[in-house]
C-alpha cells in the first residue's frame, strides 16, 4: 500500500530555496565578489542587488582571509545586550560569539542605514552570506526582523553557506527560527568549528533554524537542534585539519530540481514506521548509514522516542488549550442567552455591569483574548505559505471568537468614556483576524442568504465593529442636540448619521446582524428612539430605507421573509 511523502516545515523551506532559483543567484554573487577581493584584514562587506522589481538580495561578502581563517579570535561566547530582544522568561540572556559580534558591531553605521532602507522596501527579501559572511548575515537578519512592522506581508529569509554556529540556547529558541536556512556540506568543517571532538563533552553553542545538509548522494534537512549538533560534530571531526573552500554552488546545482522529503518506501521494509523511516532515510542520504551512526554513538531510537514524546506533549497541551477555549466560549454563549432573556442583549448587559455574571464575563474574555493574540502572533512570524496554511485551519474559530468577544471590548471602551474605537481602541489581532477572513471569504449566493434568514435569530453579527458604529451614531445625535455645537459639527454629525443608516440597512438586507439589536433595551433601539425624535421634529421630510423600515416596525419580522 503506497503512502504519500511526508513533508516537514523544514522540508518546505528547503524545497522553496532549491526550486526558486535563489541558490544559483545567491551563490553566484557570493563567489563572484569573493574572487574579486584581494587580501585584506578579515572583514565582511554587504552588497545589495535587485534581480527583479519585487526581489531584493543582500549578500555579505567575506574577505579571503575570513574564508580561510574564520573567526580567528576563537569560539568564546559573550553576553550581548544588543540582542536582548531575543530574551524570554525561560532564557533571560543571549550570548554571541565574540569575533562575530565584534565584526557585526564594526559595521554598525553601515548596517543601520541598510536596515532603514530595507524595512521600507516591499517584496521578497533574501539575506545571504558564505562562511563568516553567513554569521554576519544571521545577526543582521535577526535585527531586521525585530525592527520590522508585524503587519508587513513579506519578511526576510536568511540563507547561509558553511557558516559557523554563533550563539547559545537563547538564540536557539528565537521566535524567528523558521526564517533561517543554513546550508552545510559534509566536507566542510567550518560549521562545527567550535564544537568539541567528543560527544561526551558538552558545548554552550546551539544551532538555530533549519539545516540543509548536502553530500554527493543528495541532501536532507533537519530542524531538530540536538540531531543537528551531533551531525555537525561528526562532520567537523571527520574533516578536521582539511580547512578549504567548499564549492557549495556545484553541490546545490546538482540538487536543483530535487524535492526534499521523507518516506518509508525509500528505505526498505525494516523501517515500515513513517517516523523512523523519515529520520533514517534522510541520514542515509547525507552519508550517515547505520555503521556510522553506531560509530559516533548516535542513538536514533532514543531520538525517535524523545521526538514522539515531545509531539505527544505538544498535542496534549494544544488539546487542553483548545478545550479551555471551547469552555470559555460556551460560557459566553450561556451569558448571551441570559442577556437576551433580559431584553437587552449581551452587549448592553456587559456595558451596564448590573449583575455579578456581567463582571465574571471579563475573566472569560481575558483567557480567550490571550489565546487568540498568541495564535495570531504565531501566524505573523511564520513564513508566508506555512502561515497561510496554518491560519486556514482555525480561521472559522477565530472569526467566531472575534464576533463574540470584540463587541464586549467595544462596550468596555465606550463605558470608560472612549471615542472612535476603530482608530483609537481596536486591537491589532482583531484587525488581522478580520483581514484574513475577508481574504478567504467568497461572495454569498441567494441560497446562502436564505439560509442566513432562517437562522438569523441565532447568528452573531458579522461585523464585529457594529456596536462601535452604533456608539458613534449615539454621539452624533448628542452633537446635533447640543446647543453649543457649531454648524460644521452639526453638518458632520448629520452626514455620519446618514452613512450609518445606509450601513445598517445593508447589514439588515444581508441578514448580517443578529436579531438582538432590535431588543427593547438595546443601545441600537435607544439610538433609534433619539434619532426618530430628531428627524420628526427637525427634518420632517427626511426619509431613507432604514427610516421606513423602522417606522413600519418591519424589524419585528426580521428573519421571517417580511423585509
Amino acid at each position: 500500500m503506497n503512502q504519500d511523502p511526508l513533508f516537514s516545515s523544514a522540508g518546505e523551506l528547503a524545497n522553496f530555496v532549491l526550486t526558486s532559483n535563489l541558490i544559483d543567484y545567491d551563490l553566484a554573487k557570493n563567489f563572484e565578489f569573493q574572487r574579486g577581493q584581494t587580501a585584506f584584514p578579515c572583514s565582511v562587506q554587504p552588497m545589495v542587488y535587485h534581480p527583479t522589481a519585487n526581489r531584493t538580495i543582500v549578500v555579505f561578502i567575506p574577505s579571503p582571509d575570513c574564508t580561510q581563517y574564520p573567526l580567528p579570535e576563537g569560539g568564546d561566547l559573550v553576553p550581548c545586550p544588543e540582542f536582548k530582544f531575543l530574551c524570554t522568561k525561560e532564557c533571560p540572556s543571549v550570548s554571541i560569539n565574540r569575533a562575530a559580534l565584534t565584526l557585526f558591531s564594526s559595521l554598525h553605521d553601515l548596517l543601520s542605514g541598510l536596515k532603514a532602507q530595507l524595512t521600507e522596501r516591499e517584496g521578497q527579501l533574501i539575506i545571504t552570506g558564505y562562511s563568516l559572511g553567513g554569521s554576519v548575515a544571521s545577526l543582521f537578519t535577526l535585527c531586521l526582523l525585530d525592527s520590522m512592522d508585524k503587519k508587513r506581508k513579506c519578511r526576510p529569509i536568511c540563507i547561509t553557506f558553511g557558516s559557523t554556529l554563533i550563539g547559545n540556547f537563547g538564540l536557539q529558541h528565537s521566535q524567528w527560527n523558521s526564517f533561517f536556512l543554513h546550508v552545510v556540506s559534509n566536507k566542510d568543517p567550518v560549521p562545527g568549528l567550535f564544537l568539541p571532538s567528543s560527544h561526551s563533552q558538552t558545548t554552550v553553542y546551539k544551532p538555530f533554524g533549519t539545516y540543509l545538509f548536502c553530500s554527493e548522494l543528495g541532501c536532507a534537512c533537519f530542524d531538530n537542534p540536538d540531531l543537528i549538533l551531533k551531525l555537525l560534530t561528526v562532520i567537523s571531526s571527520e574533516v578536521a585539519g582539511e580547512l578549504q573552500v567548499v564549492d557549495y554552488g556545484e553541490i546545490l546545482r546538482n540538487l536543483e530540481n530535487r524535492v526534499i522529503c521523507k518516506g518509508p518506501l525509500l528505505v526498505g521494509e525494516r523501517f515500515a514506521d513513517p517516523f523512523s523511516a523519515g529520520i533514517i532515510m534522510k541520514l542515509e542520504t547525507i552519508g550517515f548509514d547505520q555503521t556510522k551512526l553506531l560509530q559516533h554513538n548516535i542513538d536514533i531510537r532514543r531520538m525517535e522516542a524523545e521526538a514522539r514524546s515531545l509531539t505527544k506533549k505538544t498535542k496534549a497541551s494544544d488539546v487542553k488549550k483548545l478545550n479551555d477555549i471551547k469552555k470559555y466560549m460556551a460560557l459566553l454563549e450561556w451569558y448571551k442567552k441570559k442577556s437576551k432573556d433580559a431584553k437587552k442583549g449581551y452587549y448592553d448587559c456587559f456595558k451596564n455591569g448590573e449583575f455579578r455574571r456581567d463582571i465574571a464575563v471579563g475573566e472569560f474574555m481575558g483567557h480567550l483574548t490571550t489565546y487568540w493574540e498568541e495564535m495570531v502572533a504565531e501566524v505573523q512570524w511564520k513564513p508566508q505559505t506555512e502561515g497561510a496554511s496554518f491560519r486556514t485551519g482555525w480561521l472559522f474559530s477565530g472569526t467566531t471568537y472575534r464576533r463574540m468577544v470584540e463587541p464586549l471590548d467595544i462596550a468596555a471602551f465606550y463605558r470608560d468614556g472612549g471615542t472612535d474605537y476603530i482608530n483609537n481602541g481596536r486591537s491589532q489581532h482583531y484587525k488581522l483576524l478580520q483581514q484574513w477572513y475577508e481574504e478567504d471569504a467568497k461572495t454569498q449566493s441567494r441560497d446562502q442568504l436564505d439560509s442566513r434568514e432562517e437562522k438569523v435569530s441565532a447568528l452573531l453579527t458579522d461585523d464585529s465593529c457594529f456596536w462601535a458604529y452604533v456608539e458613534e451614531a449615539i454621539l452624533s445625535c448628542e452633537s446635533l442636540k447640543n446647543a453649543n455645537s457649531s454648524p460644521e459639527q452639526r453638518e458632520s454629525s448629520w452626514d455620519n448619521l446618514v452613512m450609518f443608516g445606509e450601513y445598517v440597512m445593508e447589514q439588515i438586507e444581508n441578514y448580517a446582524v443578529s436579531a438582538e439589536i432590535f431588543l427593547e433595551e438595546s443601545s441600537f433601539m435607544k439610538w433609534w428612539g433619539v434619532y426618530e425624535e430628531y428627524i420628526d421634529t427637525s427634518r420632517n421630510f427626511f426619509s431613507s430605507r432604514l427610516v421606513d423600515f423602522m417606522k413600519r416596525r418591519s424589524y419585528k419580522q426580521y428573519g421571517r421573509r417580511a423585509i
